[in-house]
């Protein structure tokens, strides 16, 4: 069931690879992946605001095969993929193989995380991580746990936010030795006996592993920005100085807040029939676990303390998304994603289970079925790229059809003005602008960019203005500077202007002939000869 699951949400996450051009963050990384590739691995001249782990991924993808959007997409798809056995194992590990088959449909065919699976985004990978370092802690595997927090960390600063998860596991771990989760617990001492007084060198030891995994990923990248400082700034205080400091944001802004994310979040299930069936599921499977604990009956593969702690981490994630001045941006909430799917698949196997408490294969068939019913249309409809998330939805459209026409008909000594596709220029044309043959100048208003086109006469001078963004007057100065704006090829959203010297008119006065070509008007002699 599980290869099932991942061929299907591997088919899924495949939708939308080549679809629509890159988006303006999603170019700016795979530009930096081959800056950091191709030009300068230290990042002395470009400054990134993201730590090194997903450019440094980029990179190498790109070294594999070749730099294109195709490729800049893949270790997305193949993270995000990979996420779903993640999700399947972890709840294997807690709550048994029907909560995981449940738990691995859920992430396949939820909308939110298909939508950011064909993206070049940080967080696909930042999910992966996070979702490893838990299962790995589930699993009382410390040391690697702790790796998997420090690549998420170094992936993306919010990475940190899975610290707390982490942590409160950590806390729990001191109860190992007489109870743990699912079928092993978090840490094992085979001399441990009930009677046994534990070792409480014995309780430090994840602690120790923990930090220690954390910290050998964690030095040599520092070390590595450390050689940077005294020429580039640290991706932490670029991010800080980008997006500004967390801090607590004005409650009078709260309600706005929650009525934006409530808009993002509602794409978690993509529908009305995906919301009420996951809220039903979940419903109902909560009032089934409370009739067996009152009827003094031992719940299915129940672990109530772990269930808490995501509960909790949850609640917090999106509290803090509330009232901080975190951007509201839809990819924010993806981490969010495989710790609700881990609590419905919870959920919904009490709601799914017999009397008895007993997973008879006709019963998980006819859920299976049921569920793959439901949730199928709304992930057709992400992976085609008709959720408001995610990556380009058309906007960009034409984009790359608009520089291969550039570049095949003027392939060297170009001018190209940019205001909103700059990002993208740099990595589409990054071998040309390497090269000396394009030459990439961004102009903040239409005055600017007459002025400085009247500057350079002999270059060819090119706009790719987008439909959406239009340069306000431009024709207006151009004229005034004796240029003209020429529309050359239109490609969907994209129209190639080219900027030219204006025609002057045809006249018989204005032509430069010798002075011996020149007829005198009549009476000119004369009035020239008279006296004053």
């Amino acid at each position: 069931m599980l290869l099932l699951t991942l061929a299907g949400g591997l088919g899924l996450n495949l939708g939308l690879v080549d679809r629509f051009p890159l988006r303006e963050d999603e170019a700016l990384y795979s530009y930096w992946a081959l800056v950091f590739w191709r030009v300068d691995p230290f990042f002395l001249h470009v400054w990134p605001d993201k730590p090194p782990l997903w450019i440094g991924t980029l990179s190498a993808f790109f070294a594999l095969l070749g730099p294109s959007q195709v490729t800049a997409r893949l270790p997305n798809i193949l993270v995000s993929t990979l996420t779903i056995a993640l999700v399947w194992l972890t709840a294997r590990r807690l709550w048994g193989s029907a909560p995981a088959t449940l738990a691995g449909l859920f992430y396949a065919l939820n909308p939110f995380a298909i939508s950011f699976a064909a993206t070049a985004y940080t967080d696909p990978m930042l999910v992966f991580w996070g979702q490893l370092a838990f299962y790995l802690a589930v699993s009382g595997r410390w040391f690697g746990a702790g790796l998997g927090l420090a690549a998420a960390i170094m992936t993306k600063q919010q990475g940190v936010f899975y610290a707390p998860l982490l942590l409160g596991l950590l806390l729990f771990a001191r109860r190992a030795p007489t109870q743990g989760w699912a079928q092993e617990p978090l840490y094992h001492r085979p001399d441990h006996r009930p009677d046994h007084r534990p070792d409480h060198r014995s309780y430090r030891r994840p602690w120790l592993a923990c930090i220690g995994g954390l910290l050998t990923l964690l030095l040599p990248i520092l070390y590595w920005d450390s050689l940077r400082w005294a020429v580039a700034p640290s991706p932490w205080d670029l991010s800080i100085r980008n997006y500004g400091e967390l801090t607590l944001s004005s409650p009078t802004l709260w309600g706005a807040r929650l009525q934006q994310w409530g808009a993002l979040l509602w794409c978690y299930a993509g529908s009305w029939w995906g919301w009420w069936l996951l809220l039903g599921l979940t419903s109902y499977g909560l009032w089934r676990r409370q009739r067996r604990v009152q009827a003094g009956r031992r719940p299915i593969n129940d672990q109530a303390a772990i269930v808490g702690l995501m509960v909790c981490w949850a609640l917090g994630f999106l509290l803090l998304h509330l009232v901080t001045t975190i951007q509201i941006w839809d990819r924010y909430l993806l981490p969010l994603i495989p710790m609700s799917v881990l609590l419905v698949s919870w959920a919904a196997t009490y709601a799914l289970s017999n009397r008895e408490g007993q997973h008879r294969l006709r019963q998980q068939v006819l859920g299976v079925l049921l569920l793959v019913g439901c949730l199928l249309p709304t992930a057709l409809h992400a992976a085609q790229g008709q959720l408001p998330i995610g990556g380009d939805h058309g906007a960009y459209s034409g984009l790359t059809t608009a520089i291969d026409w550039l570049k095949q008909h003027a392939p060297t000594n170009v001018v190209l003005y940019h205001q909103r596709l700059g990002w993208h220029y740099h990595f589409y044309l990054f071998d040309q602008e390497q090269a000396g043959d394009y030459e990439l100048r961004w102009f903040p208003s239409a005055v600017y960019l007459a002025d400085n086109a009247v500057k350079t006469p002999e270059r060819q001078r090119f706009l790719i203005q987008p439909a959406w963004a239009p340069v306000r007057d431009l024709a207006l100065h151009l004229a005034m500077r004796k240029l003209q704006l020429i529309p050359l090829q239109h490609f969907a959203q994209m129209t190639i202007y080219a900027v030219k010297p204006k025609d002057a008119p045809a006249c018989t006065w204005c032509l430069c002939r010798p002075r011996w070509q020149l007829q005198p008007l009549a009476g000119a002699e004369e009035r020239m000869t008279r006296q004053p």
